[in-house]
């Protein structure tokens, strides 16, 4: 069985209620009681993988600091944030205004799942570089474990896959700061074993 350890980035700070997507915005890992949580929690001596973006990056290397035992570590575009072009620096308020006058908005999302913000991409085409991420480690490695630093995009994707949805949907899925979703592949199965813990 190979298992998929999924982490939301820490929290993002001085980005002034406004959306950020795959922007460089900058996150707060002082939470020493959350990080003590995540290292009890992902199992030790694993593969890791990191977004490019600082703020997972940043989040792996206080789980590190805190005691967090890892084999290898490697960093992979395709698990950055969506790029949402044009739409990003806009406050949610004015976005959701925005998504609703094009008639894009989501219960769910920044936007509905096929649309592609001006200069950025869809959630679908978000999901498809996360598919080829998880296809190309599944043909990699049979077993074992691989930890995700990574942001709420992507992980809602991982869920979408798993579920073997025909459509790309984000789903009612609480995908918080410092919490692990653990999904799992074997015998060409996708489980998901808990989303949010």
């Amino acid at each position: 069985m190979l298992n998929f350890w999924w982490v939301r980035h820490a929290p993002v700070i001085n980005n002034n209620n406004c959306c950020y997507g795959d922007n460089e915005v900058d996150c707060d890992t002082s939470d020493t009681n959350s990080f003590n949580n995540l290292v009890n929690n992902l199992p030790e001596n694993a593969q890791v993988y990191s977004s490019t973006l600082s703020r997972a990056k940043k989040t792996f290397q206080a789980t590190v600091n805190l005691g967090y035992k890892y084999k290898e570590y490697f960093e992979d575009s395709r698990l950055k944030e969506q790029n949402i072009g044009e739409f990003a620096g806009m406050k949610y308020n004015e976005l959701y205004k925005l998504t609703k006058k094009l008639g894009i908005h989501s219960s769910f999302w920044l936007m509905e799942e096929r649309h592609v913000p001006p200069k950025g991409e869809s959630f679908t085409q978000l999901n498809e570089r996360v598919k080829q991420f998880l296809d190309e480690k599944i043909l990699e490695k049979l077993e074992g474990n691989i930890v995700i630093f990574s942001h709420g995009g992507p992980i809602r994707s991982a869920i979408s896959i798993a579920l073997g949805n025909q459509y790309v949907k984000v789903g009612p899925f609480k995908i918080d700061n410092l919490k692990v979703t653990k999904i799992s592949y074997n015998h060409k199965k996708w489980q998901i074993d808990f989303i949010n813990c």
